[in-house]
């Protein structure tokens, strides 16, 4: 794994298992509906050299997304064939929301 993969590779393990843990309907589903309904978001530099190793991985440039439409994409039941990319502010603020959720 290159330098830059690995920048963003274990953030968003974390990532995957916050959203597993924040969203339990997602959870408690069998496997084969849950990895339909999964949206999967990386942590990612904005620089050169991780959208190299992005495109690289994955075989296309990185979409870019805010927590909100994280949300609603997750909230509309969106797909994703390949993980979209969230800054580390983003990533912090989708934290914020849902906690904020969790607890209404």
């Amino acid at each position: 794994m290159t330098r830059s993969m690995t920048r963003f590779a274990s953030p968003a393990l974390v990532l995957a298992a916050i959203a597993a843990t924040a969203t339990p309907s997602l959870a408690e589903t069998s496997k084969p509906q849950r990895a339909e309904s999964q949206q999967i978001v990386m942590i990612c530099a904005t620089d050169a050299a991780t959208r190299r190793a992005y495109q690289r991985e994955f075989g296309v440039q990185p979409v870019f997304v805010s927590a909100r439409e994280t949300l609603n994409a997750r909230s509309n039941g969106e797909t994703w064939s390949t993980p979209r990319c969230m800054t580390a502010r983003e990533y912090a603020r989708l934290n914020q929301l849902a906690e904020t959720r969790a607890g209404l």
